[in-house]
């Protein structure tokens, strides 16, 4: 009886370590997959930023149309307001050595205006609605033209109303073609989420917070 007792504790023992390596090789596995995510997630939001910036300047032809903002909330909604700011900022910082006017004090309100229009992504949520991704878009394209305006003040002397005034057509054609490039957002994020396979941070995420939550009980036993 004292034998078989024996022979069933080694057993359990062995069976405990083969489930505690399998357990260790499986979080190994989500660990190594979450790394291969963020350094793809790294290398998509420097492809939007260098991919807005070189964009930017064949549009130029077009006063106030520009690919920036796109690049932004694209990059908010799919990675959040601090990814999306970066982007808005590092898109407009790059692409001012390529186009006429270059850097200069205006840099500053600009890279603010984008950065908080790619800010403004991150609160779309997964499924949302074009009408919701219109709203932010305008939303932000506004925001973007309050703060340059209010920016302007400092360079130009023809006060605050009067710089709205003068801004109102680059206004309207900045946010007629922001508007018409949100309409190619749902889609472009759907593609870049699931060819990126993005989806699965959220579950090897749940994943390794489970088996930290059985390393803890098994700590506590």
């Amino acid at each position: 009886m004292a034998q078989l007792l024996v022979l069933k504790k080694k057993k359990e023992s062995k069976n405990k370590q083969a489930t505690s390596l399998k357990q260790r090789l499986a979080q190994q596995a989500l660990q190594k997959q979450l790394q291969l995510l963020k350094l793809r997630e790294f290398m998509v939001l420097v492809g939007f930023a260098v991919g807005a910036a070189a964009l930017r300047v064949p549009m130029q032809v077009v006063p106030s149309a520009e690919p920036i903002t796109f690049f932004a909330i694209l990059a908010g909604w799919l990675f959040g307001k601090k990814k999306g700011f970066l982007v808005g900022v590092g898109a407009l910082y790059i692409s001012n050595y390529l186009v006429f006017g270059g850097q200069g004090v205006w840099t500053i309100f600009q890279a603010l205006g984008f950065g908080i229009a790619g800010f403004l992504g991150g609160f779309l949520s997964e499924k949302a609605r074009i009408w919701n991704v219109l709203l932010i878009t305008v939303l932000g394209t506004l925001i973007f033209e309050i703060v340059v305006n209010i920016g302007s003040v400092f360079m130009f002397p023809w006060g605050l109303l009067g710089l709205f005034i003068t801004a109102l057509p680059f206004t309207i054609i900045h946010l007629v073609s922001n508007t018409a490039f949100a309409f190619l957002l749902p889609k472009t994020k759907e593609i870049i989420h699931k060819k990126g396979e993005f989806d699965q941070r959220e579950v090897c995420r749940n994943l390794l917070k489970k088996f930290q939550a059985l390393k803890t009980m098994k700590v506590v036993r």
